[in-house]
C-alpha cells in the first residue's frame, strides 16, 4: 500500500515536472517545494543568508528562463538539476561578487552562525562553526559542494554525483577526501588554540 502511494506520487511529481515546462502553475508548485532546500544549501555554502537568498533567487530565475529545454522526466531528475544550477551560482556568486574569506571574517567576528530554516526556528549547533566554516572555505569548491550536499543536505551519493558532474564512485572519493582534509585542518587549528 504505501509503495502504491509513493509511486502515485512519483507520477505525480513526474507529470507536474512536464507540464512546468509550459505551465507558470506547475513551476510555482515545484518552487514552493525545493525553495526551502536550495536556500538551505545556499546558505551552507555562503554562510550568509542574505546572500543566500539573492543566490537563491538568481537559481529560480534560471530555472524559469531554462525549464522549456529541461530534458527530465522525474521531480528526482529536476531536484538533481535544481541543485546543479544552485552548485554553478553559488561557485558564481563567489568567484565575481564577494571574497569568500571576507564572509568567514564576519563569522569569525561573531562568534557564531545562526541558520533559520524550515526544518528548525534557529540552529544553533555546539559545533565551532567559524572554525568549521572556515576549515570548509579551505575545500576546493567541488569538495565544498559534496560536503555541503552530503553533511547538510543529506543527499544520497547518486544524487550527488549527478549534481556534481562525477562519477557515484568520485562523489564518494571527493566526501572522503574532503572529511579527511576537513580532520586534518580541524585538528591543526585545534592544536594551535
Amino acid at each position: 500500500m504505501a509503495t502504491d502511494a509513493m509511486t502515485a506520487d512519483a507520477d505525480s511529481g513526474g507529470e507536474l515536472v512536464r507540464r512546468a515546462r509550459t505551465d507558470r502553475d506547475a513551476l510555482g508548485q515545484l518552487y514552493d517545494r525545493h525553495y526551502a532546500g536550495v536556500l538551505r544549501y545556499c546558505i551552507h555554502r555562503l554562510f550568509d543568508r542574505e546572500a543566500a537568498e539573492d543566490v537563491t533567487s538568481t537559481v529560480f530565475l534560471e530555472v524559469a528562463r531554462q525549464v522549456r529545454s529541461f530534458t527530465g522526466q522525474t521531480e528526482q531528475d529536476f531536484a538533481n538539476w535544481l541543485y546543479a544550477i544552485a552548485t554553478n551560482q553559488v561557485n558564481a556568486y563567489i568567484r565575481r561578487v564577494l571574497r569568500h574569506r571576507q564572509l568567514l571574517g564576519q563569522a569569525v567576528q561573531t562568534q557564531q552562525i545562526r541558520l533559520c530554516t524550515d526544518r528548525d526556528e534557529q540552529v544553533e549547533r555546539r559545533l565551532d562553526w567559524p572554525r568549521l566554516h572556515e576549515a570548509i572555505a579551505g575545500l576546493s569548491p567541488r569538495e565544498q559542494a559534496v560536503i555541503t550536499l552530503r553533511s547538510f543536505e543529506d543527499l544520497p551519493y547518486e544524487r550527488i554525483a549527478t549534481v556534481v558532474g562525477v562519477s557515484i564512485w568520485n562523489a564518494r572519493t571527493i566526501h572522503h577526501r574532503a572529511l579527511n582534509k576537513l580532520r586534518a585542518i580541524l585538528s591543526e587549528t585545534a592544536e594551535d588554540a
